[in-house]
């Protein structure tokens, strides 16, 4: 089982399943949301996320894919927790908010295409997304 919070501890979270995928998403909501080059992407469905403490602040959009997503976030800090997909069935777990982040071990990076010029994609994650 996987336990984790959010920067000021007032979210905290379990994961009951292991990951469906795992992955850094270089799309550039996920930079501009997360201020980083990536998203760490620890997938799961969404009945597998269960919040133990606090609550958590959503923000549900359409990334123009046509299939809204969800946007969880701490009410207090603002670290972001989860993006959840109804119409895929997936919830995805930032990483960096696990209490033991050697638990994430990326196998692909989404959009890659979209990473910042001055960013090195890590050639052996399997491509996702990308233009052929």
């Amino acid at each position: 089982m996987i336990a984790g919070a959010c920067f000021c501890q007032e979210v905290k979270y379990e994961l009951s399943a292991e990951s469906q995928m795992q992955g850094l998403c270089y799309c550039t909501d996920c930079q501009v949301v997360g201020g980083s080059s990536h998203w760490t992407s620890y997938v799961v469905a969404p009945a597998d996320f269960h919040l133990l403490a606090g609550s958590m602040t959503a923000y549900t959009y359409d990334p123009g894919s046509g299939r809204e997503v969800t946007r969880h976030f701490c009410g207090t800090c603002g670290t972001q927790i989860m993006v959840q997909s109804d119409a895929l069935g997936v919830a995805s777990v930032n990483a960096m908010t696990f209490d033991d982040s050697s638990a994430f071990k990326p196998e692909i990076a989404y959009f890659g295409d979209s990473a910042p010029k001055w960013c090195e994609v890590d050639q052996r994650l399997t491509a996702f997304g990308d233009a052929e």
